[in-house]
């Protein structure tokens, strides 16, 4: 179908998708801000309510890959319906869920119908568009999509004052209609296909439980500490799970993930490390930015969602024309530029977050918009376009693991960053003031006030007594736990920036075409 970039069919073709993967961004980035409001109607703790956000991850992550293969093998319109109907009834469960286990099941199967979703997406869309205008197009989705997605705190926010929490989920069915609508008619049915299909079940379970204990392990760092055995002993089934995964796909006859595809495609590598990256510092500052507005800044949940525009605005206005630059340029220097404005940006935030006045950290957010723009643009082009058409699906598939399983680790990660730098200074500035030590009565009153102050706002005249002295330790405290989480991002956007240096260079077309037959056998 690769009808080229003008026609009819092709402009339909790319709204579904770009529709479908606004839809999964928006609904991972305005969880965020419904949060507090998720924990005060269904009676959940603050640490418990972050599971909403990471239910939802962990099976978009672990199960990408496979939903990759699965296009491959049984038809990519098909396996995006059944993700896109599988999302949308999850959406409606988890809008009208009566308890908090019902809403992270609901999750779960939110996050099982977006890893079906999200790497047919990326296939459908290459092979509706001739080669030459194949990277416009993705970079029109890509970028349209991430501007969705920097939207979402805004969403969030205003959806769940004006409305409800609930808002934020139900909202994903008229989307769901757009996409269904547009797809039935412009994506052709898939070719039927001959002979038995054999699917990698036992590695997509291995790369699962890889994710979900590590993601586990880091969690639990901020309630158990880092030499607790509920810790260890998640990451080293992490280690084992994903040496398992690694073995099992370099001897299966069919790999969910071709790692001979990595060896070979330098830009392919390139772009999955990019992702990655790029996802832990997109989700795990997600977390983070609402409660550095809200805490220290005193802002309700709704005027924090507004405050995070400026986050999207670089991505309105950067999207078409970093689709242009990678055409002309390749995936180098955009990467290499992208990740050198997040490690900056990384910088500027960490000076404002002491300040404690939102113009301080305006620079922060609009050079944090423009890295991530400009990254989340030009990946998904970059690492299809030396990957042969066949393998599209696994190559988007590894892709949006990349991104989403980073973006659960990023949460984790930085958040147990965070834990840790605030709780070393907390109890130092205490006993620089010379107050009583916190201990376990006063620590948990502290814990839970702050806590109830995610819901409504910071209010120092509404705590208790015995813990409002502390409150000078406790911003001092998250001024400085922020600025090391930020520290920690640049130190990521630096690994970014070496590693698409070294790794991604202009793909040289018709060497491509030369090689797909060798480059796609295992």
């Amino acid at each position: 179908m690769a009808n080229g970039g003008a026609s009819g069919r092709g402009t339909l073709v790319l709204v579904a998708m770009t529709v479908a993967n606004a839809m999964i961004l928006i609904d991972q980035t305005a969880v965020p801000l419904a949060l507090p409001d998720i924990a005060q109607d269904l009676g959940v703790r603050s640490q418990s309510v972050q599971w909403v956000l990471t239910a939802s991850l962990l099976p978009l992550a672990g199960l990408t890959i496979l939903g990759g293969r699965l296009g491959d093998l049984l038809g990519r319109r098909k396996v995006f319906v059944t993700g896109a109907v599988l999302f949308a009834g999850a959406s409606a469960l988890g809008g009208l869920a009566p308890s908090f286990a019902v809403l992270l099941a609901a999750r779960v199967l939110q996050g099982a119908g977006g890893a079906l979703m999200l790497p047919t997406t990326v296939a459908i869309v290459s092979s509706a568009f001739s080669r030459d205008a194949a990277g416009r197009a993705l970079g029109t989705m890509g970028g349209i999509a991430a501007v969705a997605g920097a939207l979402g705190p805004t969403i969030g926010g205003l959806l769940t004052s004006v409305l409800s929490w609930r808002a934020v989920l139900l909202i994903n069915l008229p989307l769901l209609v757009v996409t269904l609508a547009c797809t039935m008619r412009a994506v052709p049915a898939d070719v039927r296909r001959t002979g038995r299909v054999h699917v990698d079940l036992s590695g997509a379970v291995a790369a699962g439980t890889g994710l979900v204990a590590l993601v586990f392990g880091l969690g639990q760092t901020t309630a158990w500490g880092w030499s607790s055995p509920g810790v260890i002993v998640p990451l080293v089934v992490c280690v084992v799970a994903f040496t398992a995964f690694v073995l099992r796909e370099r001897r299966a006859h069919d790999p969910l993930m071709n790692f001979a595809l990595l060896r070979r495609s330098r830009n392919y590598l390139g772009a999955t490390i990019s992702q990655g990256l790029a996802g832990m510092a997109e989700m795990g500052l997600g977390l983070i930015f609402p409660l550095l507005l809200i805490l220290n800044l005193g802002m309700d949940p709704a005027v924090a969602g507004l405050a995070l525009i400026p986050t999207t605005v670089p991505m309105v206005v950067l999207a078409p024309l970093v689709g242009r630059w990678y055409d002309r340029s390749g995936g180098r220097p955009p990467l290499v530029v992208g990740f050198g404005c997040l490690a900056l940006a990384g910088v500027l935030l960490a000076l404002g977050a002491g300040a404690r006045n939102y113009p301080w950290l305006l620079p922060g957010l609009l050079v944090y918009g423009v890295g991530l723009a400009i990254i989340l643009t030009v990946n998904d082009p970059v690492s299809i376009d030396t990957v042969p058409e066949r393998d599209h699906g696994q190559a988007s598939g590894v892709s949006a693991t990349a991104e989403q399983g980073g973006g659960a680790v990023g949460i984790a990660l930085l958040y147990a960053v965070f834990h840790s730098a605030y709780l070393s200074r907390l109890h130092a500035d205490v006993a620089g003031r010379n107050l009583p030590p916190l201990d376990d009565r006063t620590g948990p009153l502290l814990r839970d006030a702050l806590n109830a102050a995610e819901q409504f706002g910071l209010h120092p005249d509404t705590f208790d007594p015995r813990v409002a002295r502390y409150l000078g330790s406790a911003r001092v405290a998250s001024d400085f736990g922020y600025s090391v989480t930020f520290l920690a991002t640049t130190v990521l956007a630096l690994v970014g920036l070496v590693a698409t240096a070294v790794l991604v260079r202009r793909p040289e077309r018709p060497a491509v075409a030369a090689t797909e037959s060798e480059t796609s056998a295992p």
